[in-house]
């Protein structure tokens, strides 16, 4: 049984620059694979990407809506040089994303011009769709009501820090375990977007003390000198998982 939407987003904010390691467009692709996973296993609703341009983002969003797209409508997407590795990516097995090659009662379809993946077309003007009955090819418009996936968004710096949902992950932060309940109840008044700082580190110093509260540190008691920002990313998400349920 696939699992519902949130009931309130929770949003993942990060810096471009993580793949700054990174030198070829394999790599890249591999890492943004991993995180996409990531980030559909937990329920993401937002990805916010902060970077200083819009090449940066652009491999990242044409990355996702490929990822995103069931198998069967990727044939629409148009090439593109950011999309030559796209083949390294693992399957995201979303609802749409797992049909079979004929109508099964049950099955959820996406579509677009008619096709949801069969061997002939389906006259509705319907973009969603679950069938009925597998014999007569009957089906139901079908409201998208499982997760689906993220959405990814290109935003500025400033602009994160204006939002009044969000939390910073630092080793300088709270122990969330402690401070469970006070995270719980920001979730559920208004959300959680969870901002992870660049491979560089130092993101409170930059911020100052007024941020310190709004703090968590989510690996506690770290056994490396340093924490990759992915490995921030998942780190977190995972605790923060466990902690809203």
């Amino acid at each position: 049984m696939f699992p519902f939407k949130r009931r309130k987003e929770l949003n993942i904010a990060f810096f471009s620059s993580i793949f700054s390691i990174e030198r070829t467009l394999t790599e890249k692709t591999l890492k943004a694979s991993l995180l996409f996973r990531f980030f559909i296993e937990y329920r993401i609703t937002n990805v916010y990407v902060i970077c200083s341009s819009d090449k940066e983002y652009d491999l990242l969003r044409e990355i996702s809506k490929y990822a995103l797209t069931p198998p069967y409508l990727k044939k629409y997407i148009p090439i593109s040089p950011n999309l030559r590795k796209a083949g390294l990516l693992p399957p995201m097995n979303l609802p749409s994303h797992l049909v079979h090659r004929f109508p099964v009662e049950g099955e959820i379809r996406l579509g677009r011009n008619q096709d949801f993946g069969l061997h002939q077309k389906i006259r509705t003007t319907y973009r969603s769709i679950m069938f009925t009955d597998s014999i007569k090819g009957s089906f139901i418009q079908y409201p998208m009501i499982y997760y689906d996936g993220f959405k990814i968004h290109k935003i500025r710096f400033d602009k994160i820090l204006e939002k009044n949902n969000l939390i910073i992950g630092s080793r300088n932060g709270k122990n969330p375990l402690k401070y469970k309940e006070e995270i719980i109840s920001m979730y559920e008044e208004k959300g959680l977007t969870l901002l992870i700082g660049p491979p560089e580190g130092m993101l409170l110093k930059k911020l100052g003390e007024k941020f310190l509260e709004k703090s968590y540190n989510f690996i506690i008691k770290q056994g490396v000198s340093d924490v990759r920002a992915e490995e921030a990313i998942i780190s977190s998400l995972s605790l923060l998982n466990a902690i809203l349920e």
